[in-house]
């Protein structure tokens, strides 16, 4: 047994009075009054006919300290890529002051951490031209930034499990140094529309899917893994995120959760309830993945060609936003589940999003 794991085990003898109705955190948290802290949102829309594919990567740093100036403390990032094995992800930034920022819930400052019953209800603006608008059955959005424009409107949010449950269960209630909560696996998407004027790009659709989620806490961790994909036919979802947790210990954990609505599998992994055994090569683009749980067992094969990737995308550091991670909207997963070894389903997921971060990144070229 890991220490993480042993220390995770403990808590749970002291939590079991937590609900296991644990909240919707998608909703802003309220800040600390000194940092390092932030909060940032993500946004995957999958056009379903093309394969192309947008998102939107936004969020705010409070750093601990702030003795470089040039270090932005807002970001918001356009993200797009045409679909192709080999077609690039690219990013249209914009950076702001914390003055220029405004976070309300219901109309009103943030007062308060989500609770328990709340849906998430939101709006999350900056600069003159970029605006997040959550309700409960609905999603607007409209980002533009020096080149590209990015607009659209989302349908009630898939969640990852009953009552606002997330990838970490009841571990979202310790104190972690970092946070992860999936909002949607596979919202529909009403309409969108995506440009880049000066390359004479435009995009506009309906028949698409988008992933939401958000992170908070201290910091981008290390090293990490991220990636997450759905078949929009079968419904088939794989989204996970891990790496090196760096805390009073340091420890390689994962989060994982897969579903197959039409063989009614909910299969999740966090570190106190399974086992997972990793190797990834950031410079090849491959990824792969044992979790072992009770009953099931997944295995797990990422990849994506390595001219997909990104440029070092921007994320949270204690400092302000820095050049962190590279990310491929072109990965491909390959899904086996056994139930006491016995093999009851595979899988096969197209227009995968796959990121290495950190330490991770090949010859941790993104790394400061």
């Amino acid at each position: 047994m890991t220490s993480l794991s042993m220390m995770l085990r403990v808590t749970l003898l002291f939590s079991l009075y937590i609900l296991q109705v644990v909240a919707n955190q998608f909703s802003p948290h309220l800040f600390p009054p000194t940092g390092p802290y932030f909060e940032g949102w993500y946004m995957r829309l999958l056009d379903v006919q093309s394969g192309q594919s947008i998102g939107l990567l936004f969020g705010h740093v409070l750093p601990n300290t702030r003795t470089d100036l040039t270090t932005p403390l807002v970001a918001a990032s356009i993200l797009y890529s045409g679909g192709c094995s080999t077609c690039k992800l690219m990013s249209y930034n914009g950076f702001f002051n914390r003055s220029q920022m405004s976070i309300t819930v219901n109309g009103s400052p943030v007062t308060k951490d989500p609770d328990d019953i709340s849906p998430a209800v939101f709006e999350w603006s900056t600069g003159k031209n970029i605006s997040f608008n959550v309700k409960e059955n609905r999603t607007q959005f409209n980002f533009q930034t020096d080149s590209a424009i990015f607009r659209g409107e989302i349908s009630s949010p898939i969640p990852w499990g009953p009552r606002g449950k997330g990838p970490e269960g009841w571990l979202e209630h310790l104190p972690l140094p970092l946070h992860w909560f999936v909002y949607s696996l596979r919202s529909k998407v009403k309409w969108y529309e995506f440009s880049v004027p000066h390359l004479g790009l435009q995009v506009t659709g309906k028949n698409a899917v988008a992933h939401m989620e958000k992170n908070w806490g201290k910091s981008f961790p290390p090293a990490w893994i991220w990636a997450q994909g759905v078949n929009p036919t079968s419904n088939v979802s794989l989204s996970l995120s891990g790496g090196i947790v760096k805390d009073i210990i340091t420890v390689t954990a994962y989060l994982i959760g897969y579903r197959n609505p039409a063989k009614q599998l909910t299969l999740d992994y966090t570190p106190v309830d399974s086992k997972v055994e990793s190797s990834h090569d950031g410079c090849g683009g491959s990824v792969n993945l044992t979790a072992i749980g009770l009953v099931h067992t997944l295995h797990i094969h990422l990849s994506s060609d390595p001219r997909a990737f990104s440029d070092c995308l921007y994320g949270p550091e204690t400092t302000g936003f820095r050049r962190a991670c590279v990310e491929s909207y072109s990965a491909t997963a390959d899904i086996m589940v056994f139930k006491y070894g016995r093999l009851i389903d595979k899988q096969h997921i197209s227009h995968y999003a796959l990121e290495f971060g950190g330490k991770y990144v090949c010859n941790e070229k993104c790394s400061s």
